[in-house]
């Protein structure tokens, strides 16, 4: 008990692989194939265990989420939950960072799109979404609620107690890191055909975009302490890549290269501004865990 109270965050990320790589391998090894989401809100499934499949790769999804929570409840107990759950719900700050998460994703993939044509792709590559743009509020809603419950976990729990002992930047590294091999299970899956170079290269290209993406959400989460944003930004993030970039950016790597340089030309900036010590404009930070 005495050495899990002192390793908070090192079970966290224990747990949060478990039952994420646990879910994703099983059901990836039983013959799992993603299905658009078209598909999945006609509720189309070609048989039952395409739909079992389905709902064991997402409960998968979930594995930061459950993790935050049993660890928040095994460490700081029911005060460590309600204060999980006010961060989580904490809506009413600044309309600035709602203009910014709106923003800054459209802002990366336009710029991906605009880099794309300059380098001879057709605009026409572009915003062909497989799904009908009637349902990007649908779409929307569903990325909250799934892909969006990660932030509960990666900024509710371990980005607190990665910023007790180093800097914001430091620990957006750390968790950047985290999160990307978090994902690899499901990579490794979609780039299996490919030799392993290039699913090396793959991965540490992914890896880097993702610490730049961190480096972003530290900014969102320490200007706000609303995990609520998080999940927001998140959600709109997935949203505006499907429709923006739309399926181009699954058949050509450069666009996934592309949209990785502006993510990273913005998180330069940031630091810039804002200084890699917290991301904010206060030299110290409060990370209120408990």
């Amino acid at each position: 008990m005495k050495k899990f109270q002192t390793k908070p965050l090192l079970y966290y990320v224990i747990i949060t692989y478990c039952i994420t790589w646990l879910c994703w391998i099983t059901a990836i090894l039983m013959g799992y194939e993603e299905i658009s989401f078209f598909k999945l809100f006609s509720w189309d499934f070609n048989n039952s265990k395409q739909m079992i499949l389905f709902f064991i790769f997402r409960i998968g999804v979930y594995g930061p989420l459950l993790a935050s929570v049993l660890v928040t409840f095994w460490r700081f107990k029911r005060d460590g939950l309600k204060n999980l759950w006010r961060r989580i719900i904490k809506w009413n700050v600044p309309i600035k960072w709602y203009l910014y998460l709106l923003l800054i994703p459209i802002g990366i993939n336009l710029f991906a799109v605009l880099a794309g044509v300059l380098t001879g792709l057709s605009f026409d590559d572009f915003f062909q979404s497989e799904i009908p743009w009637s349902l990007i509020l649908i779409y929307f809603s569903y990325q909250i609620i799934t892909s969006g419950m990660e932030e509960p976990g990666w900024r509710g729990f371990a980005l607190g107690h990665l910023q007790n002992k180093y800097t914001a930047e430091k620990a957006s590294w750390i968790l950047g890191l985290i999160w990307a091999i978090w994902h690899y299970p499901l990579l490794i899956s979609l780039y299996h055909n490919q030799a392993i170079i290039s699913i090396i290269f793959s991965l540490a290209g992914f890896t880097m975009v993702m610490i730049g993406q961190t480096i972003i959400y530290t900014w969102f989460y320490n200007n706000t302490k609303s995990i609520f944003i998080t999940i927001l930004h998140h959600a709109w993030g997935n949203t505006a890549t499907a429709f923006i970039l739309g399926t181009v950016a699954t058949h050509n790597p450069m666009i996934g290269l592309l949209s990785g340089i502006f993510t990273w030309a913005i998180a330069a900036l940031l630091l810039k501004i804002f200084g890699g010590e917290t991301l904010t404009k206060d030299e110290m930070i409060s990370m209120d865990l408990t």
